[in-house]
């Protein structure tokens, strides 16, 4: 259409559907206006079914990050010390003569692939392709963000399946567990207060008194790591008081005598004393839940953030089948949704398929595995998608580690605190410069077609083409040199032979898995026995236990006393959006703890653990619980990075990193 511009003249205006590819639970469709080769500006897209038009500010940044000044344009390489411009084809075939130099000598174990969920779409997953081709690597294992909770929910269900975002509105009763809606799901907020119009009640049990505490009709205010012992609590009142769905219990779970039996021991005056909640408190969660059905659990990522995060979720999963609010429409013990990936053709990318072999190293424990690798040791490193010398905990020895590598590779929109420490710094395109289709794990079941919205930059290539071309300097055999819609069409094979779909019907804009909106609704769940499993022998043979259990959470010592929690920021996706910021980061206590450190509100103070220290300012927050500190992740290194603080250590399963697993004290500067 025509719109007028500011100086008179006139624009041919176009508007351009694309997704959000940020690894978020609402994978959002957007439009995009465009004139003469700029965008214009950037809205939600109303027709979306879930998204319905609303961009959180992380979505608006994308505009941000097209034309931010910082932005890379042009590849560089390290020389004397210092990263200077060079020409693609130059570095292109240096690359290629190092991969080959290291295969032959040590073998590609002896390269580290390094990427991550810095994207949700599909095309950039041609780096999994390449490496496998290329006869494998070293790649990680585990997880930095939701591992100890999708495997705990593996052993309970088989799978990791939520309800459709909208079914939540049939629910009596919700307890969003250590979930913030309104900072990091905020489509989701609009179903909990249609829920609450129609006479549900939400509760939220949280450490931090999150924002979303303005959405709940209750808040439950537990100490850090003691969810399991409140989930075992509830689960023993509701046996001793007949509250137990007996037929869900008798025909669909398996273990209920002992898992029963366990449970005896959390009486609600021990579970007073662990959680530092009432003992009133405690009963009437459990009548609640069990009483007002369908009642809907919705977790979070934090609470398995520890030592003992995947007990923690085996333990609430517990409660669901206890009362049988499994395959219930309103109910569900909601973590994730994986129903797409189930679609995605595995020859694509697994690395079996290809005959490759990879050496694996759990992800949390980078810095050691660098520091330490041998037969072959790690010669050369490539990033994508990632921040790791951001992400990763203990950063002290993850960057060491990372500086004696031989060669660096790190493909990136800006220079990041990775990118600054490689020797090759490669620029790639936004999810606005090339077509894609996207899809989140967390919450929306729609897959997203991303439209191509404007050419990239010059001086850009995308990683499609990128890896394209390297596989061709390799002569890689099988490497799949297609186009961008060929290989979108041979990805999603599986979903479209399911379905019987043609790629252009998934181009219309978006498309839902049919009959998964209420999981395990009927038939058998993903287990062994084809049961929910309160008594997993998939866990016992991994080495765990077989039923849900409290696991003590850790302590620090006692010169370092306070908890440190490192929680989502609603501005930004991890590391992504803070190439800008300046200043120390923001330490939030409550005026009680801050009282006892003899600190005041404004001030500026050290955070140490036995790993670092950093520089903040205090900021007295009455929503935070007592002796904790919560500092927001991502932080880049100048202002001082959280990670620096946080050690290596992971959770009972998952290879989880155990971010909240970390004491510090603060002093005064």
């Amino acid at each position: 259409m025509l719109s007028g511009s500011g100086d008179g003249a006139s624009l041919m205006q176009k508007r351009i559907k694309f997704a959000c590819p940020l690894d978020c639970f609402d994978a959002c469709s957007l439009i995009a206006t465009v004139a003469d080769g700029r965008v214009l500006k950037l809205q939600g897209d109303p027709d979306h079914p879930v998204t319905r038009g609303h961009i959180c500010p992380k979505g608006k940044k994308h505009l941000t990050r097209l034309y931010d000044p910082q932005r890379l344009t042009q590849p560089h390489k390290r020389v004397k010390g210092k990263l200077i411009p060079v020409d693609w084809e130059e570095i292109l075939d240096e690359i290629a003569e190092h991969l080959q130099a290291v295969k032959k000598e040590y073998g590609s174990s002896a390269v580290l692939h390094h990427t991550s969920d810095g994207y949700g779409g599909i095309v950039k997953s041609v780096d999994q392709i390449f490496f496998n081709l290329f006869g494998g690597a070293t790649v990680y294992r585990g997880s930095l963000c939701w591992g100890a909770g999708t495997a705990a929910q593996r052993y309970d269900f088989g799978n990791t399946k939520g309800h459709a975002p909208e079914d939540i509105i049939n629910a009596r009763t919700i307890i969003l567990w250590g979930r913030n809606p309104l900072a990091t799901n905020i489509h989701m907020v609009p179903y909990l207060r249609q829920a609450q119009k129609a006479g549900a009640s939400i509760i939220l049990i949280d450490p931090i008194k999150s924002a979303s505490a303005k959405l709940s009709d209750a808040y439950l205010r537990i100490k850090p790591a003691t969810d399991g012992a409140l989930a075992l609590g509830m689960a023993n009142e509701i046996i001793a008081n007949g509250l137990v769905d007996n037929a869900f219990v008798k025909s669909r779970t398996q273990g209920f005598e002992r898992f029963k039996s366990y449970v005896q021991r959390f009486t609600p005056q021990r579970v007073a004393g662990i959680t530092g909640l009432e003992e009133d408190k405690i009963t009437w969660l459990a009548h609640t839940y069990a009483g007002h059905k369908p009642a809907a659990i919705v977790l979070g990522y934090g609470l398995q953030r520890y030592g003992n995060g995947g007990n923690n979720i085996r333990c609430i999963d517990a409660l669901g089948a206890l009362t049988g609010n499994i395959g219930l429409s309103g109910g569900g013990v909601n973590y994730a949704n994986r129903s797409i990936a189930q679609y995605i053709d595995k020859a694509f990318f697994k690395p079996e398929v290809a005959g490759a072999t990879h050496r694996t190293y759990s992800i949390a424990k980078l810095g050691e595995f660098l520091a330490q690798a041998d037969k072959p040791p790690v010669r050369l490193i490539c990033v994508t998608k990632a921040n790791p010398l951001v992400q990763c905990p203990d950063l002290h020895r993850t960057l060491k580690a990372f500086q004696l590598v031989d060669y660096k590779i790190v493909i990136d929109m800006f220079m990041t605190d990775t990118a600054r420490h490689a020797d090759v710094v490669l620029p790639c395109t936004s999810i606005l410069e090339e077509e894609d289709i996207v899809f989140s794990s967390m919450y929306s079941p729609y897959l997203n077609y991303s439209s191509k919205v404007l050419d990239a930059p010059q001086g850009v290539m995308s990683e499609y083409d990128l890896f394209r071309q390297l596989a061709r300097k390799l002569a890689l055999p099988n490497y799949p040199d297609i186009s961008r819609s060929a290989y979108l069409e041979a990805a999603f094979k599986p979903l479209l032979q399911t379905f019987d779909l043609t790629l252009a019907d998934l181009k219309k804009g978006y498309f839902k898995i049919p009959d998964q909106d209420i999981p395990w609704a009927s038939g058998p769940f993903d287990t062994p026995s084809g049961k929910y499993e309160l008594y997993s022998e998939k866990a016992l043979a991994d080495g765990f236990s077989p039923l849900p259990v409290y696991i003590e959470p850790a302590k620090g010592r006692s010169s370092y006393g306070l908890r440190l929690i490192t929680p989502h920021t609603a501005d930004s996706m991890h590391s992504q959006h803070m190439a800008a910021a300046e200043g120390p980061p923001t330490a939030h206590l409550n005026f009680r703890t801050l009282e006892r450190q003899g600190l005041a509100p404004g001030t500026q103070a050290v955070v140490k653990t036995v790993l670092g220290q950093i520089e903040v300012t205090v900021h007295s927050d009455d929503n935070v619980g007592d002796d904790i500190v919560m500092i927001y992740q991502g932080g880049w290194h100048k202002n001082g990075a959280v990670n620096f603080l946080t050690s290596d250590g992971i959770s009972d399963m998952g290879e989880q990193a155990a971010y909240y697993d970390c004491f510090c004290n603060l002093t005064a500067c």
